[in-house]
């Protein structure tokens, strides 16, 4: 599809909600590591403080972070993550693990303050369940993982629901590439036997080197957990996402392996331009050559 080249006369007759929502647009689908740079240049295009202003920029900073779980270094030196779940304002999230509220920077990505607030505790009960999950998804994500690119988290609810949050990037912006997973799942320990566990993976890859190419993809699965000790509801949660999460990359790794053959092609003309079938017959390619010359 042909892209339309906006002019500077069409610009300037956008308006400041126009201009607001298309700057939205654009640094909320920014690819992990890049974001900055989008504002960057989203500040120069819209060139209009009072439209673009820095609380409007803030807001937008702090919808991208949440969206898109950005971790940062914590004050004990742990990854904490930027997740709903973990809000208590605009700018401070709790660590589920000791209950520290930490403020931090949307704009700068990073923190920077603690905070004497301490989360409420959680029923205990459900606290164990979240703790033996916290320990068993900590072995995981050390296993699965690239060491320091990622980070997962559970938080739980007095209503017994856990959320299991995994937050991980690999970049190299000299090399002209990135990579965000965003992996949610959720399930409920307020009663035991037989419960469901939702998962949701989204993976964003950008390859930008003479040119602009990005994969986004959406996987979501379902698993079915024994809700019983908090050991071992903890050890089989984990143990489901690791299957929900290598499914996933099998799926992956098979369109790898058939994309030449069908997304890739798909995409190539079955005909040339002529809209006619190539002659292979040297003879005729001879012929043609002959009669131009003459």
């Amino acid at each position: 599809m042909a892209s339309k080249k906006v002019t500077s006369e069409e610009s300037e007759d956008a308006s400041p909600e126009a201009k607001l929502n298309i700057a939205n647009y654009f640094i909320m689908n920014a690819p992990v590591g890049e974001v900055n740079e989008v504002v960057n240049d989203v500040t120069k295009l819209v060139s209009d403080s009072s439209t673009l202003s820095e609380h409007a920029l803030t807001k937008i900073m702090h919808d991208y972070n949440v969206e898109h779980m950005t971790s940062f270094t914590g004050p004990d030196g742990y990854p904490l993550l930027t997740t709903q779940y973990g809000k208590v304002d605009q700018d401070h999230f709790f660590d589920p693990n000791n209950g520290k509220v930490v403020q931090f920077d949307h704009r700068k990505q990073k923190l920077v303050g603690v905070s004497d607030k301490k989360n409420v505790h959680l029923d205990e009960k459900v606290g164990k369940f979240r703790t033996s999950t916290q320990k068993a998804l900590d072995t995981y994500i050390e296993s699965a993982y690239k060491s320091g690119k990622s980070c997962g988290l559970v938080y739980g609810n007095d209503q017994g629901r856990l959320t299991i949050c995994i937050s991980a990037k690999n970049m190299n912006l000299s090399n002209y590439w990135t990579g965000g997973w965003r992996a949610l799942y959720t399930i409920s320990v307020a009663s035991s036997g037989q419960q469901e566990l939702k998962g949701s993976v989204k993976l964003n890859v950008h390859y930008f080197e003479d040119g602009n190419v990005q994969l986004h993809s959406t996987f979501e699965k379902q698993a079915n957990i024994n809700v019983q000790g908090e050991d071992a509801t903890g050890a089989d949660i984990v143990k489901a996402i690791a299957k929900i999460e290598g499914d996933f990359q099998s799926q992956l790794e098979e369109m790898y392996v058939n994309m030449p053959g069908s997304i890739f092609k798909s995409m190539r003309r079955f005909y040339p331009i002529t809209r006619q079938p190539m002659v292979w017959n040297i003879n005729a390619h001879t012929l043609a050559n002959d009669i131009s010359k003459s």
